[in-house]
């Protein structure tokens, strides 16, 4: 496969990543007093001079141990499960480069790490362990210690050379909404996120659109095409830059939006066929794949030789050489329902298509695949699979695997699996819908990818992202990283992460 995803090589010092800017500024140590936050008493550190009680550690939920964070991450974010009757935590940072440990001291099971020690952290410590502790206390109201201290629990995690680039764009069902949701979207970094897109504002501009689910970003990061459900669920485009939000783009004629909205699936697009004259989106319809030129109308199918399933929810090389696909036996609305299911892989070849093969490794029998996903280099393909005989849509069975484009051995990601001492257990935990960052970075022979998905570990459903590193040998992942910036209220699905050309938001003292 080709490199068009956009492969960027950082060695040699250059700036780690689309958002580098300017150099961030390094600490030498951390602050030797300790922090307090979220109304932790200025007694608070009485209450851990005594030796360890007898009762349980903290569960550390977040970070998970041995996390791989971004460089642009959001602030560190630590959360604990622990005994209810505890209402005082300790909470220290510490890395051997430093003299000094960070100690904060929080009165929720939760403390957020200085904006301005971030800054300098994520630039001065790159690639070595970052260690974290928590111990939590019960204190009353005149500071008195009633139980513990508890012992210490810990965790690490590192932060990477490369940022991660690109916005995250998603489906949101917000809390007691009786609606279909609107699609919300972030920068990674950005301490909360924006409305990119609503109902309204589709039907404002004059076409329906119950539901902004399954969608996908055209390749100048301009507009989506979605699913217009939850009645017929067929396909349209809006734009999401002012001051046409909403509106169908002006790449996209009137005879291709009739074309488009007669089908159904979710859209797919390769940055190398969207140019004047061939700005084509790839669509499933009854078990098979179109294309549509959106400027002419021009449509046609792609061959699949060999495979007599039914073809849904493609993913295109980045390159524009290969599709990847779900062959399955059968489909509701343009989506996978059953099995079998496995993915398989056609030549594009001008929109010809060709003989099928199936995608060694994401086409065993046992198991069902499906949600296929090009990495922005081509190298590898992302994917969800459930065991042969589960429903694939919102299934709790659901794992997220990653296999080389050309085939080979599928990878289980250690981000599907929740913390141990959470007792959440995958699978069972939902975690679907993998998507790639819009670009790889290489540093010192090593090539960094990120990846969001969806998951239910915590109850609602939440995006999450993980890194993966290819040292030429072997593909590492890492656990997962909790984007804690979306409303925990509110149910987070289908993200897609390209170059969306969506407004920062607004940031928030820190």
């Amino acid at each position: 496969m080709g490199q068009a995803g956009g492969l960027l090589n950082l060695e040699g010092g250059a700036p780690a990543g689309d958002d580098a800017g300017p150099p961030l500024p390094m600490i030498e140590d951390f602050p030797s007093a300790p922090l307090f936050t979220d109304g932790a008493s200025p007694n608070a550190p009485d209450a851990f001079r005594d030796s360890a009680g007898s009762g349980m550690a903290p569960c550390i939920v977040s970070p998970e141990p041995g996390t791989l964070y971004p460089k642009n991450w959001l602030r560190p974010r630590v959360e604990v499960q622990a005994s209810s009757a505890h209402n005082t935590f300790q909470i220290t940072f510490s890395t051997a480069r430093f003299a000094h440990a960070l100690v904060i001291y929080s009165a929720r099971a939760s403390a957020t790490l200085d904006g301005a020690v971030w800054e300098g952290l994520r630039n001065t410590i790159v690639d070595e362990p970052i260690q974290v502790s928590v111990r939590s206390a019960a204190v009353d109201a005149s500071g008195k210690l009633t139980d513990g201290p508890s012992p210490a629990s810990t965790s690490t995690f590192s932060v990477a050379p490369v940022a991660a680039p690109g916005k995250i764009v998603y489906w949101s069902l917000p809390k007691n909404d009786s609606g279909a949701g609107l699609i919300r979207g972030f920068g990674i970094g950005e301490e909360g996120v924006i409305d990119v897109l609503k109902p309204a504002q589709v039907a404002a501009k004059g076409h329906t659109a119950k539901c902004l689910g399954c969608h996908a970003a055209t390749p100048d990061g301009d507009a989506v095409a979605f699913s217009t459900g939850p009645d017929g669920y067929t396909v349209s485009f809006a734009s999401i830059v002012a001051p046409s939000v909403g509106e169908v783009p002006g790449t996209v004629s009137g005879p291709a939006l009739t074309t488009v909205a007669g089908l159904k699936g979710v859209p797919a697009f390769s940055k190398a066929h969207w140019a004047p004259g061939d700005r084509t989106v790839l669509l499933s319809d009854t078990g098979k794949l179109h294309w549509i030129k959106l400027e002419t109308n021009e449509t046609g199918e792609l061959l699949r030789t060999g495979d007599d399933r039914l073809a849904t929810v493609p993913t295109w090389s980045h390159d524009g050489e290969h599709v990847v696909y779900t062959s399955a036996a059968g489909l509701t609305d343009g989506r996978p329902e059953h099995g079998p299911m496995d993915l398989r892989v056609i030549p594009y070849a001008a929109g010809q298509g060709g003989v099928s093969t199936e995608l060694d490794g994401a086409a065993e029998h046992d198991f069902n695949e499906y949600y296929p996903a090009y990495s922005p280099d081509d190298a590898y393909v992302a994917f969800s699979r459930v065991p042969d005989g589960q429903a694939s849509y919102d299934a709790g069975p659901a794992e997220v695997f990653v296999v080389p484009a050309a085939g080979g051995e599928a990878k289980r990601l250690s981000a599907n699996d929740a913390p141990a001492c959470s007792n959440e257990k995958s699978p069972g935990l939902t975690n679907s819908w993998p998507k790639w960052s819009p670009r790889a970075q290489t540093v010192a022979g090593k090539t960094y990818y990120f990846l969001t998905f969806s998951s239910r570990r915590r109850g609602t459903p939440q995006l999450y992202v993980t890194a993966l590193v290819d040292d030429g040998h072997t593909l590492t992942s890492y656990p997962a990283l909790y984007l804690w910036n979306q409303p925990a209220d509110e149910g987070n699905h289908t993200p897609d992460w390209e170059d969306f050309n969506i407004p920062d938001v607004p940031e928030a003292p820190k």
